[in-house]
């Protein structure tokens, strides 16, 4: 009776076991830029947002996160570049527009990023402004945590 215990047991250990190195060694899903995009300016600005979009969504989150609990999202395609240039000598200003969303792309509100960057590619945030907020859908109005 034992015997067939430990073969069903083993029997259950190996698919969860395989699974899991299913599910560890999985390759993350690539994204891929706007296929309409063709000018030089139009390939630059999203290769631009693209390198910035983990930070963008880091600071997002992190400044709505005191206003709403539910999940934000910040898509490539809700980024702009409102303003680059050499602000200060040796170093080049990079103001996004962003449009954050919440649920199937709705406007939570939109915000200007200012990132400074230096010649080896260090980026740091050089202001954030919060300069509009739209209506939450009533479905989503149970994350408000407090109005902007």
């Amino acid at each position: 009776m034992k015997k067939y215990r430990r073969i069903i047991v083993c029997l259950l250990i190996l698919p969860v076991f395989l699974l899991f190195n299913l599910y560890r060694n999985r390759k993350p899903t690539i994204e891929t830029f706007n296929l309409d995009s063709t000018t030089k300016e139009e390939i630059t600005d999203e290769l631009v947002i693209a390198l910035f979009i983990e930070d963008i969504t880091k600071e997002i989150t992190g400044f709505y996160s005191e206003y709403y609990s539910g999940e934000i999202a910040v898509y490539n395609y809700e980024v702009t570049i409102v303003d680059i240039g050499k602000k200060d000598p040796g170093f080049i200003s990079v103001t996004f527009g962003v449009t954050p969303q919440v649920g199937a792309h709705n406007p939570l509100g939109y915000d200007e990023l200012v990132y400074c960057v230096d010649s080896s590619g260090n980026k740091e945030l050089a202001g954030y402004e919060h300069l509009k907020t739209y209506e939450v859908p009533e479905k989503f109005q149970k994350y408000i945590i407090k109005p902007f």
